[in-house]
């Protein structure tokens, strides 16, 4: 049965627990050097300190972002500075290095919506310019690029565990290549109790009202309501149940919320309930419903007018984020698809990213959709979804 609204992250129920606990598909959580953080975005902030950067320094990143991949260098005292993409969502290689790279001590590479990049060539660039590589994998927990697992490829990589596991928060980095966390780094603030308890019950009262807890829902869901009443609380995980916030302007200026990292939370540990689905969860069927959810999409969004699949086709040894649309003229219908479907767009862009040539970043930020494609969604929802994007935009 179709729920509604569509969940836009994972939920946490009994079906997380279906399936192989392995996967043939390599996982970002099963490396050595792995760290526990926040967040990804706490994650950034980590393993920019572990590269030791400050100010005078200068940090490249791509042109197609969210506030949360720029902010942590700010905050820092780095100057930041953008480069071009290619149609795959690459760095364009050959545009960097025509520049002036004085300064220049770290390149942050991602791989885009969880389809891996070309890791090697990036790697071996940086190499000859002894410019230290952020591989951001906040949208690839899973995955292998050329012949090495995702993760290994930077100096430094980080990812984002609330987009792939059903927590309310959560991050990690894995620290590569002989390099070690700061001597402050290890010593991570340990998570108090209410924070701990608070981390619980967002993942437990999510999956109930959700339904995806069999037998317990309502007194779950029933139970935990009341104690936030009580308590005058709420839900940080409550935009996990669908698009209830309000959605900013494009072109207004990015909020203090987006600009600013909280020095504090991000060297915070994780709360235990997060760390610990990170290790127990069953990781096959995460892999497997994402790709094909990916795939179903792909088919049914293909062949239209008005708008297509940025990526159609999906690498092997991957597990998707989210599926990339192209829409040709994505406003005014966005903001209301955006609050009843599980699609965003990273429009929110660094006021100082200049125009570039050739690149195709710009671009993205308006017209590319963000689908949601994660393993709690059903069929039903993935079909639903195809209905809602083509009856607005097929044109």
């Amino acid at each position: 049965m179709n729920r509604e609204p569509i969940p836009r992250l994972p939920v946490f129920g009994w079906q997380s627990f279906d399936g192989a606990r392995a996967s043939s598909t390599p996982c970002l959580l099963s490396l050595p050097g792995l760290h526990y953080s926040t967040s990804g975005r706490a994650a950034i902030l980590l393993a920019l300190e572990t590269l030791g950067v400050g100010p005078g320094d200068t940090v490249l990143l791509p042109s197609y972002h969210c506030p949360t991949m720029v902010a942590p260098a700010a905050n820092l005292g780095a100057r930041v500075a953008f480069y071009p993409l290619d149609e795959h969502g690459t760095p364009q290689l050959h545009w960097l290095q025509q520049q002036d790279l004085t300064g220049v001590r770290v390149l942050l590479a991602a791989h885009f919506f969880g389809l891996p990049q070309p890791m090697a060539r990036i790697r071996a660039w940086c190499n000859e310019r002894r410019i230290a590589l952020i591989e951001d994998c906040a949208h690839a927990l899973f995955g292998r690029s050329g012949d090495r697992p995702i993760g290994t490829w930077g100096d430094v990589a980080i990812a984002s565990l609330t987009k792939f596991l059903p927590v309310p928060e959560g991050g990690c980095l894995v620290v590569n290549r002989g390099l070690a966390l700061p001597a402050r780094v290890p010593a991570l603030a340990a998570c108090g109790l209410g924070p701990q308890l608070r981390a619980a019950m967002d993942i437990i009262e999510v999956g109930a009202v959700q339904g995806r807890l069999t037998g317990f829902n309502g007194l779950i869901s029933g139970s935990l309501g009341l104690l936030r009443y009580l308590r005058s609380g709420g839900s940080r995980f409550v935009d996990t149940l669908g698009g209830t916030a309000e959605i900013p302007a494009p072109a207004a200026p990015l909020s203090s919320a987006e600009r600013a990292i909280d020095s504090a939370l991000a060297h915070r540990r994780l709360s235990a309930a997060s760390r610990w689905l990170g290790r127990v969860m069953p990781r096959e069927r995460i892999v497997a419903r994402r790709r094909q959810h990916y795939e179903r999409l792909a088919r049914g969004l293909s062949g239209h007018t008005g708008l297509r699949p940025l990526r159609p086709h999906l690498p092997a040894d991957c597990a998707p984020y989210v599926f990339p649309l192209w829409v040709d003229q994505p406003d005014p219908g966005y903001v209301d698809l955006r609050r009843r479907m599980p699609v965003f767009r990273w429009d929110r862009m660094w006021p100082e990213v200049p125009s570039l040539p050739g690149d195709h970043g710009r671009r993205w930020s308006h017209h590319v959709l963000q689908l949601a494609c994660h393993q709690d969604m059903s069929d039903a929802d993935i079909d639903n979804f195809v209905a809602a994007l083509v009856d607005l935009y097929n044109l």
